[in-house]
């Protein structure tokens, strides 16, 4: 059949599925991109060349035994891979997430920040930690009290205060899906030698905590009353309230990959963002915030 009949033997039916076929393809190689999927997709891609090869060579004992393999190959790759399937079925849902959802996201972020900067201001160490796709309670040390409220500043500015009855403002407060989930968790300490002397115990934490985690963590240093977070292992610059806002606001957007190359980094002004005019606010009225 000649390609102008083969085209013309096309119903409009065929350009739709060949068009969906192209975008779910397209968007599947976006979702994946920068994960260990894709040198996995390619080793399968080339295990059936092979197998495509031997077959038509006769060779039987080959292509029996890779035929054998590629049979099993999807039970082999959900066992091994069942953390980037959750990453990436993670993605597909927050591309497809109710205006509701991300209102709440917003607004708990902005709490976040407020919080923050209430304890940057009195220079009251702290450490949260935004928990990711991988279980960090297995890693730590001491799992702490399990808290289960809203997160709201006030109720995160109380946990760290620091006072003998008050026996979790030591430890760090995760958070998981906008809620406040334990307080007084023991973080693994990196064991990197090239740090700057400076950083103690809570940033020594969150390094840790990154560099076997997925997790944002959040640290306020009470000696010089900076806010930095730790990422993959690498601790940021001095932020303040809007660039730390974006950059949460970036990490809950698009859920880092532990394969991924760079960190998110912000860039330009980052404007005066919702969490950020708050935060203003609340520096202009300090007796209304309850710092």
């Amino acid at each position: 059949m000649k390609p102008s009949e083969f085209i013309a033997a096309l119903a409009w039916n065929d350009a739709l599925d060949f068009g969906l076929l192209l975008v779910i393809f397209y968007g599947t190689l976006r979702l994946l991109h920068g994960t260990r999927a894709i040198p996995v997709l390619l080793s399968v891609a080339f295990f059936g060349a092979v197998a495509a090869t031997a077959q038509a060579l006769d060779l039987v004992a080959v292509a029996a035994l890779i035929k054998f393999f590629l049979e099993y190959i999807i039970i082999i790759l959900i066992v091994v891979f069942h953390q980037e399937i959750r990453r990436l079925l993670l993605r597909v849902g927050q591309r497809l997430a109710p205006r509701g959802r991300r209102q709440a996201a917003l607004s708990a972020v902005g709490e976040l920040v407020l919080a923050m900067e209430r304890l940057k201001r009195a220079k009251i160490g702290a450490l949260f930690i935004l928990r990711g796709e991988i279980d960090i309670l297995d890693l730590v040390s001491d799992r702490g009290r399990e808290i289960g409220a809203d997160l709201h500043a006030d109720t995160l500015v109380a946990l760290m205060i620091p006072h003998p009855i008050n026996l979790a403002h030591d430890g760090a407060v995760l958070i998981q899906d906008f809620r406040i989930i334990r307080a007084g968790v023991i973080c693994p300490l990196t064991h990197r030698e090239d740090l700057d002397p400076q950083f103690g115990t809570r940033h020594r934490g969150a390094i840790g905590m990154t560099e076997e985690t997925d997790a944002l963590m959040l640290v306020v240093s009470e000696e010089r009353g900076e806010i930095r977070v730790a990422f993959r292992g690498e601790l940021s610059e001095p932020l303040n309230a809007a660039e730390l806002e974006k950059r949460i606001g970036t990490w809950i957007e698009q859920p880092p990959e532990p394969d991924d190359d760079v960190e998110p980094k912000v860039t330009g002004d980052p404007g005066r963002s919702s969490g950020a005019r708050r935060v203003e606010a609340d520096l202009q009225h300090p007796a209304e915030g309850g710092a």
